[in-house]
C-alpha cells in the first residue's frame, strides 16, 4: 500500500527534493539554541503529507514557485508544532517509532520548541511577504487549539455526539489539510473560485483522513506506531463508538462507558468495547461516512482539467481511506 504513496510522490519528485533543501536551510540557519533538537526535527521527518498536498495543489493550478515552498514549509512547521504540543497533552513517549521531544528532553522544553516552531512558521510567511496566507494560517492555529480543547472537554463529559466529533476533527485535522490545498492554489495566483474549490477539496480529504485514523485505532494490525485502543484509554469517543452507542440500549451505554473509564486498569475491556463496536456496525458506519467525504473530494477534483498533479491528488484522496499507517 505504501507503493501507492510512493507513486503519488513521483509526480513531484524534483519539487519535493527542493522542498527538503529549503526546509533544511530554514531550520539550520535559524540560530535555534538546541542544535541537537534541530537535528532531531530533520531526522524525524514524517511522510510530508501536508507539503505534498501543497505542492500538488500548486502544480495542478499553475507553476510551483518560491511562494509555494514557503507555504509548504510554514505548514509543515505548524503541523510539527501541534504534534509536539499534542504529545505533551497525551503524555506520549513515542511518535513515528522514535522518542518524543517531551520524553527525550522534557515537557518544558517541548512546550518551548512547539511555541518556537509556531512562531517560525509565521515568521517565514511574513519574511517572504506572503500576506494572503497569514489570515488563514492564524485561523488554523486557532482551530487546532479549539479542537484540542473541545476534545479534552468531551473526554471528561463523555457525551460526544456525531456533530461534536465532526467539529473536533475539522478543527484538529481537516482545517490544516484544507489550508494546504488552499495555500497551494494561492501560491500560484489561482483565481478566487479555484482557491475556494481547492479549500473544499482539502476539507473533505482531511475529514476522510481523520476518520480513517480513528478506525485504525481499533485495528490490532495497524502500522501507525500507536497501540490499538489508544483513543479509548484517553477516553476519546470517535465515530465508530459514537454510532455504536447511539444504536444501543441505555443499559448497554452505561456498561460501555464504565468500561471506557476503567480500560486502563483493565485492558481486557478494550477488546470488549471493540467487539461491541463491531456488533453495532460502528466501523461499517464510519467507513461509509469516510468514503462519502472521499467521493466528494474526488468529484470536485474531476471538475479540473486532467493532469498528473490532479490524478495524484485523486490517488491521495483514495489512499487516505485504505492506508494502514
Amino acid at each position: 500500500m505504501d507503493l501507492i504513496f510512493e507513486n503519488i510522490k513521483k509526480t513531484i519528485t524534483e519539487e519535493l527534493a527542493q522542498f527538503r533543501q529549503f526546509s533544511k536551510e530554514e531550520l539550520t540557519s535559524s540560530g535555534f539554541v538546541f542544535d541537537d533538537i534541530t537535528q532531531y526535527l530533520l531526522d524525524s521527518e514524517g511522510k510530508l503529507l501536508r507539503p505534498i498536498i501543497i505542492l500538488l495543489s500548486a502544480k495542478m493550478n499553475g507553476k510551483i514557485c518560491k511562494k509555494t515552498y514557503v507555504a509548504a514549509q510554514s505548514m509543515e512547521l505548524l503541523h510539527t508544532a501541534t504534534l509536539i504540543h499534542d504529545d505533551i497533552v497525551d503524555g506520549a513517549e513515542i511518535r513515528r517509532g522514535i522518542p518524543t521531544i517531551q520524553s527525550q528532553w522534557s515537557p518544558q522544553i517541548a512546550v518551548l520548541v512547539g511555541d518556537y516552531l509556531l512562531a517560525k512558521a509565521l515568521d517565514i510567511i511574513t519574511k517572504n511577504k506572503i500576506y494572503d496566507v497569514i489570515s488563514t494560517a492564524t485561523e488554523v492555529v486557532k482551530h487546532l487549539s479549539e479542537g484540542e480543547l473541545l476534545q479534552i472537554q468531551k473526554s471528561i463529559t463523555m457525551d460526544t455526539t456525531e456533530e461534536d466529533y465532526l467539529k473536533v476533527i475539522y478543527k484538529k485535522t481537516a482545517s490544516l489539510i484544507c489550508a494546504c490545498t488552499r495555500f497551494g492554489a494561492l501560491s500560484v495566483d489561482a483565481d478566487d473560485a479555484t482557491v475556494e474549490q481547492m479549500t473544499e477539496i482539502g476539507k473533505n480529504i482531511g475529514l476522510a483522513f481523520q476518520i480513517r485514523d480513528d478506525i485504525l485505532d481499533f485495528d490490532k494490525d495497524n502500522k501507525t506506531g500507536k497501540s490499538y485502543g489508544n483513543d479509548l484509554r484517553e477516553h476519546k469517543l470517535t465515530l465508530p463508538l459514537i454510532y455504536a452507542l447511539k444504536r444501543s440500549t441505555e443499559d448497554e451505554q452505561k456498561t460501555i462507558i464504565r468500561k471506557i473509564k476503567n480500560c486502563t486498569e483493565n485492558p481486557c475491556f478494550i477488546d470488549d468495547i471493540i467487539e461491541f463496536i463491531n456488533r453495532q456496525q460502528g466501523i461499517v458506519y464510519a467507513e461509509q461516512k469516510m468514503n462519502r467525504f472521499c467521493r466528494q473530494a474526488i468529484s470536485l477534483l474531476e471538475k479540473f482539467p486532467p493532469c498528473d498533479a490532479r490524478n495524484a491528488l485523486i490517488m491521495l484522496a483514495e489512499y487516505t481511506t485504505i492506508r494502514k499507517i
